[in-house]
């Protein structure tokens, strides 16, 4: 669960002191976004992870050294930043995109970067918004989104009939949509069933 700001800053004492309790806070905070955002670099989650934890364990060496979550935050998405590039520049790159990003210039370069800042921290505000749901609707969610199952096929491993699988879905769209467009949620469900499928090799719906 993502805390909020102010909570983040009330335990920076408790952090710079070395408190595992405002470390593992701090780790909930942005891990997932973390991961999405090495993801987008690398198209290797399992690469992306290991990554983002060794950023934390630096993290946690300099634990005294810093005085705001901003600073955190920043450090994290740094360290994490430069050593997928520094991945990219020693590892057998899997597509072209990832070959361009090391030839372009500095502004071009951190504008790609914020960019994936951006829609990976999207991808975990979604997230979170969808653990908010009523667990039936975040199983019909999943269901039909990520596991890439009918409706009709839903109804039948939920023993539910067809009208409330159809209502589940549309509460949860409705639901998401009061705090992100269409364009958001499309973004999200484009990206989140890929990753998703990489490991599954699932059809991909789109939303509706």
């Amino acid at each position: 669960m993502m805390e909020q700001p102010d909570m983040l800053e009330e335990i920076i004492p408790a952090f710079r002191d070395g408190d595992p309790k405002a470390f593992d806070a701090f780790f909930k905070q942005y891990y997932k976004a973390l991961c999405f955002f090495a993801d987008q670099l690398l198209d290797d989650m399992a690469e992306a992870e290991d990554i983002v934890k060794d950023s934390y364990v630096k993290l946690w060496n300099r634990h005294n050294d810093f005085d705001h979550p901003q600073s955190i935050k920043s450090f994290l998405y740094t360290t994490t930043r430069n050593a997928c590039l520094n991945n990219l520049r020693h590892a057998k790159v899997k597509h072209a995109y990832q070959k361009e990003i090391l030839y372009l210039d500095v502004q071009q370069q951190d504008d790609y970067i914020l960019q994936r800042m951006i829609r990976s921290e999207l991808m975990q505000s979604i997230y979170a918004e969808i653990a908010q749901l009523s667990p039936k609707r975040q199983e019909v969610f999943r269901m039909f989104y990520f596991d890439g199952l009918k409706l009709d096929e839903i109804a039948a491993k939920l023993n539910l009939s067809l009208f409330t699988v159809k209502e589940h879905k549309a509460k949860a769209l409705s639901q998401l949509r009061l705090k992100f467009s269409d364009r958001d949620l499309a973004l999200f469900l484009l990206i989140a069933t890929e990753i998703y499928r990489e490991s599954h090799a699932i059809p991909l719906h789109s939303i509706h």
